[in-house]
């Protein structure tokens, strides 16, 4: 099946800046990778339209990384537009592809679908989160000449609701080999994800001051970056919470994994989530989860779905009154199964 393969153009807002870069989209990179491994023979090529902020090429893993440099500036959107399409015809007409494959439903979508059309080549667009919602571009693709795909059924869901469009579910598979040895929980809850409204930490500092109320030695650990952490700090300052909450700030995937291979309980209090791979990195670390039922949630013994405060604060207590529970890994989806259907889309 793969033999017939033999070069794929991605199109992407952004992307890692370099092979040190594991923070930028890490789904995309571990699918990447996987790609690269699996089709040895074949080129990759990726055109990220906004980010690195340089137009300088490079290779990453051994992908052809050609940054359009568009720094998120609208002034610049037109510009970036015709030079994206223009780069497609000169890599087309000296290396021909076969599929272009699109991240998010956008800019990226709208060039992938513009070009497979006109030269009558295959185009996939994943849809990668809330671009399921309000967004101009959506009217632009026609399944005709689109694969949509969807990372969960909320997130199909959502997409067929809001527009009409039919999408086939891919989930984000882990790579299950870069994964540390489970470790003694010394973290009793860990929060992971960029500190910004989306991620609903207020309500993850209230569901922790109740839950410090019946465990006054809770040891809480959160992960991330972003626009609201002076506002977070400032929330487990007021509560009291300073003893308890630990802000690591930003860290690199590997350091990620090895915290969640040292804790017990993911809290996870986003309202929304298209996938949510923390969920999947999580399970395969040997932790338990307690969220609301976004992204790929499921009725599993390790997984507590919420639906209040009340909610949250008993699943967390419960979870935390078994001392000595059996940490073992739960695997959702490897990136054999993420593979084999891209794969099978690439064909089609």
């Amino acid at each position: 099946m793969n033999s017939s393969i033999s070069h794929i153009v991605f199109l992407t807002p952004g992307f890692a800046v370099s092979e040190n870069d594991s923070v930028t989209i890490p789904a995309l990179q571990v699918y990447l990778m996987a790609l690269r491994k699996a089709l040895p023979q074949a080129k990759l090529t990726l055109i990220p339209f906004q980010y690195p902020f340089t137009n300088k090429k490079y290779n990453w893993n051994g992908i052809d990384v050609i940054p359009l440099n568009g720094c998120n500036k609208k002034s610049r959107k037109i510009a970036t537009w015709y030079t994206s399409y223009k780069l497609l015809q000169k890599i087309h007409l000296e290396t021909p592809f076969t599929v272009i494959h699109s991240f998010w439903i956008g800019e990226c979508s709208l060039i992938g679908q513009l070009f497979a059309r006109q030269k009558n080549i295959s185009h996939i667009v994943t849809a990668m989160g809330q671009d399921v919602f309000k967004n101009s571009y959506i009217k632009f693709i026609h399944e005709k000449h689109s694969k949509v795909v969807t990372l969960s059924k909320h997130h199909q869901s959502e997409l067929y609701k809001n527009y009409g469009l039919k999408s086939e579910i891919i989930p984000w598979g882990i790579d299950t080999d870069s994964f540390p040895k489970i470790k003694d929980a010394k973290i009793d809850i860990l929060g992971v994800g960029s500190l910004n409204s989306i991620k609903n930490y207020p309500f993850f500092i209230d569901v922790i001051k109740k839950v410090v109320e019946k465990r006054p030695d809770l040891n809480v650990e959160i992960i991330g970056s972003g626009n609201e952490s002076s506002k977070i700090r400032s929330l487990i300052k007021s509560h009291n919470l300073n003893e308890h909450i630990t802000l690591t700030g930003e860290l690199s995937r590997d350091s990620v994994l090895q915290k969640m291979s040292m804790s017990k309980i993911l809290l996870h209090t986003s309202k929304y989530e298209s996938f949510g791979y923390v969920f999947s990195e999580a399970l395969y670390s040997g932790m338990r989860i307690v969220s609301f039922d976004v992204g790929v949630s499921q009725k599993l013994p390790e997984w507590k779905v919420c639906n209040s405060e009340e909610s949250f604060v008993a699943n967390c207590l419960n979870l935390l009154s078994n001392e000595n529970p059996e940490r073992k890994r739960v695997l959702l989806y490897d990136t054999d199964f993420t593979l084999k259907a891209y794969l099978t889309l690439y064909h089609e």
